[in-house]
């Protein structure tokens, strides 16, 4: 397995891990309980909030999923904000999209691909 230090990983950082489920939630929340425009509001900032951690994380440490995850969430974000304004996008859609998105960049590291290699230096001739 392909593993680069934990303490560059925000996944395996404690004070901010609790962050993705805490998004999540708010998605849930955003989707399930609360109707109309405010709950379109919660899931895009969920979407948002899990989507700039994914993609912070990936820059950070090369984590597989999270380059795939992270433009997903945030183009989810702006799919319910587009709700918000009165796009006739159906929720449901946007949600399996981001469901069937996440399991298929989790299949990588279900078969030991967690990170990507460290990029190489350019050698100067």
């Amino acid at each position: 397995m392909n593993r680069e230090p934990a303490c560059q990983d925000w996944l395996s950082t404690p004070r901010i891990r609790w962050l993705w489920p805490a998004a999540f939630v708010t998605i849930l929340i955003g989707c399930l309980v609360v109707p109309g425009m405010h709950g379109d509001l919660l899931a895009a900032a969920g979407f948002a909030v899990a989507g700039g951690l994914c993609v912070g994380n990936a820059a950070r440490c090369r984590r597989v999923h999270c380059t795939v995850t992270g433009p997903l969430y945030l183009v989810a974000a702006i799919l319910f904000t587009g709700r918000v304004a009165g796009a006739a996008i159906p929720a449901g859609w946007i949600g399996i999209g981001a469901v069937v998105g996440t399991a298929l960049a989790f299949a990588p590291e279900l078969l030991g691909k967690q990170y990507f290699d460290a990029p190489r230096a350019v050698r100067k001739s």
